[in-house]
């Protein structure tokens, strides 16, 4: 537990009270105003060391305005854990705890926790008023709504997140987070970020409705095609759709400058602070053959047949460095380390060739060649792309400035790709970003063009050429360009109606942020910013230009995503408890926050919290009935004949569940079981055991003395007997 702050007997010049505290940049590394002994005072003055923790240490550091004690306690190897804390060496406040020990005792079935999430949070809140008296009153809890509580058999955490606020506004990137046991209400973890800063006064705003309108204009939200992350190989002839979305680009965020009402500009290096090996050779083919498995005629099937016609059609290994050399020269000292042909990533019907060239010798002369890379189509002898390192030639003055580089680039890409680069455009937030950086020795110059189709931007597609401005020549290219099934630009959304469906989600809201320059910390800054209410829920910066919905990186509807369930008609329901724990869990939402506890339960939704519990939320959640029917026969959770729709009776509801928890080779075993239902004689012999097994553990339980083996049962009654079955894993 959490002992209360006491009076410490004979210990003069503690801290005083925190808010009655300032943090003063730190000019010079200064020596601590707060001592060892006095930080060790304040930390067992707050939180309750375990006296067993016998073994302790202690370091001091600075970085930047930081100057922080941090003190570890250490158990013993009889009773493993830790406790660490830090405190602040200019202030005293404590700005980080946490609290591991190595708890044997975990159970086997997961519990309803004794602590409530309400619980936690008071539990918190009267920890941060404590610590931080007065200032505790700047801090305001961030929603967790969406933060599932896995029924998992070790204890679990409540995670509260606090952000800090000037003056009403939030400030990113400050704040506290704490972390209560749900088991016991212990503390486990405790964080704090708070700067002292001087923050610009809030007057002379824009108001969010112009911050809308600001936004709406900027250049950072716009409509483009966008390819999702592939989760499943493309098969050979399918081509992946690309998605006309609005995506939010840019280094700021989307932050618009809360008194200008433009879009926050930021220098270069500025950002926002918001929250084994082959060991053989072929060996001889002849002596490998006499040891296969048959010595019978081996036939390929069409498939194989298939590839081997495949590969007859395209170009041999010299035939493809041959085409290399129509574009690019390859150096007399480099040697050819390896060639591959193999199958592009992004479609199995493209070939690449790829060859390395090395140097072999020991010529390190300046700007001698060391490396050559190269990739073309095995099909056409397209350059895909090639890189060339040598050595600096130890020459400073460069022939080229950065316009005439690029139009060295260019001409290269005219000769290379006339027809692609004739749908490209320069990419002009990375060009304007290069143009600030001269021309030196040191400074390759890059330029980077993206396709465009039906006039609009096509990021995922394009160009990037490298030139050396000292040798004047181009030292590396690379082209990303694949086939896609192009989305029609018909229906989709304005950018009004896109910027509102986003900002629906992200809310444009006024915040302070802080900006770091090269990695330094600089002045606050009061900005709007889309900022997620709910930090449990998962952001994106990508909406579907049609339906308006944010898109995770498969381009699914983020809503699909993981999410706790309160159910709201539990009221007098057997197992209530239980079946609010699987709600927590994320399980059983088919109907959202109504569980219809006296609906029959159908093997789909059964099947899926099964599935969800065991393999876990994320990447899962989309899954299809018939998937989830298909995993289920594969675990060997479901070996009858049924439809996801089919109701569950309670034969079938104590036959997946004990194969569920690897119970079913003991339930097998009929012939050593009785049971003592009245109606026993309707029982299938081959459930005989599986029922036994199922009552006298516990997890079915049945009022009376009949069973009705083959009725439907409730959603509450399959729920609950889940929960309990849980507690009989193998």
């Amino acid at each position: 537990m959490i002992s209360a702050p006491v009076a410490i007997a004979g210990v003069s010049g503690l801290p005083q009270p925190v808010e009655s505290r300032l943090l003063k940049p730190m000019e010079t590394l200064a020596i601590p105003q707060v001592t060892l002994e006095e930080a060790i005072l304040i930390v067992k003055s707050n939180f309750d060391v375990p006296i067993e923790y016998t073994d302790f240490n202690s370091t001091y550091n600075t970085y930047d305005d930081r100057q922080v004690w941090a003190l570890r306690w250490n158990g013993t190897a009889e009773r493993p854990g830790e406790f660490a804390a830090e405190v602040s060496a200019i202030n005293g406040n404590i700005i980080s705890m946490n609290y591991w020990k190595n708890d044997t005792q975990v159970g086997n079935s997961p519990s309803i926790p004794p602590i409530t999430k309400l619980a936690a949070r008071e539990i918190s809140n009267n920890l941060l008023k404590r610590l931080l008296g007065k200032l505790s009153e700047d801090l305001r809890l961030i929603p967790s709504d969406s933060e599932i509580m896995p029924l998992d058999y070790s204890p679990v955490n409540y995670n509260l997140q606090y952000q800090r606020l000037i003056d009403g506004v939030p400030f990113l990137s400050n704040g506290a987070n704490v972390q209560v046991s749900s088991t016991d209400g212990h503390i486990t973890s405790y964080n704090l970020n708070w700067n002292e800063v001087k923050a610009p006064e809030g007057k002379g705003v824009i108001n969010s409705t112009q911050a809308q309108q600001a936004f709406i204009k900027a250049p950072f939200f716009k409509l483009e095609y966008w390819v999702p992350s592939s989760y499943r190989p493309l098969v050979a002839g399918q081509k992946q759709v690309a998605k006309l979305v609005y995506q939010l680009r840019g280094q700021n965020g989307g932050a618009i400058d809360a008194f200008t009402g433009e879009p926050l500009q930021l220098n270069q290096g500025d950002w926002l602070m918001t929250d084994s090996f082959g060991t053989g050779g072929m060996g001889n083919a002849k002596e490998e053959r006499a040891g296969s498995i048959s010595d019978g005629a081996q036939v390929l099937t069409p498939q194989e047949q298939l590839e081997v016609e495949r590969t007859a059609k395209l170009l041999k290994r010299d035939e493809a460095i041959a085409a290399v050399q129509r574009w690019i020269e390859i150096p007399a000292n480099l040697t050819l380390r390896s060639a591959n042909l193999g199958t592009d990533w992004r479609s199995a019907d493209k070939r690449i060739w790829s060859f390395n060239w090395n140097s072999m010798g020991s010529d390190k002369g300046d700007g001698t060649p060391q490396y050559l890379s190269a990739r073309v189509s095995a099909t056409t002898g397209e350059l895909y792309g090639f890189d060339i390192s040598n050595q600096p030639s130890g020459k400073t003055e460069a022939k080229l400035d950065r316009l005439a580089a690029q139009n060295l680039a260019e001409e290269f890409l005219k000769k290379v790709q006339p027809d692609r680069f004739s749908q490209v455009v320069l990419n002009t937030e990375i060009n304007n970003q290069m143009d600030k950086i001269s021309p030196e020795p040191w400074n390759i110059q890059a330029y980077s063009y993206h396709r465009v189709v039906n006039g609009v931007d096509f990021p995922d597609n394009g160009m990037i050429v490298n030139v050396d401005p000292v040798a004047g020549k181009v030292t590396s290219y690379e082209l990303n360009w694949s086939e896609h099934e192009l989305s029609s630009v018909s229906g989709i959304l304005s950018k009004e109606q896109a910027v509102e469906s986003f900002l629906k989600a992200r809310p444009l809201t006024l915040n302070y942020v802080r900006i770091y320059s090269n990695g330094m910390p600089g002045d606050l800054r009061l900005v709007y910013l889309p900022v997620s209410q709910d930090r449990s829920i998962s952001i994106s910066n990508i909406l579907d230009a049609k339906s308006g919905e944010l898109l995770d990186y498969q381009g699914l509807p983020l809503e699909k995503g993981p999410k706790p369930y309160n159910f709201t008609d539990l009221e007098g329901v057997n197992g209530a408890s239980e079946i609010a724990a699987l709600g927590q869990a994320g399980l059983f939402g088919d109907y959202g926050n109504s569980f219809k506890p006296l609906e029959k339960m159908n093997l789909g939704s059964l099947l899926r919290a099964m599935y969800l519990n065991r393999f876990g939320q994320w990447g899962n959640t989309g899954l299809t009935e018939s998937e989830i029917l298909k995993k289920a026969k594969e675990q060997g959770w479901l070996k009858e004949e049924m439809q996801p729709g089919d109701p569950v009776s309670r034969e079938i509801l104590v036959k997946v569940l004990l194969r569920y928890i690897q119970l079913d080779k003991l339930a097998e075993l009929n012939d050593i079981y009785q049971v003592k239902f009245q109606d026993a004689a309707q029982i299938n012999p081959d459930a005989l055991g599986f029922f036994a097994l199922a009552s006298s553990t516990g997890i079915l339980k049945v009022e009376g003395q009949v069973l009705a083996p083959l009725e439907t049962v409730s959603r509450a009654e399959a729920a609950t007997a889940l929960f309990r079955a849980l507690g009989w894993r193998k």
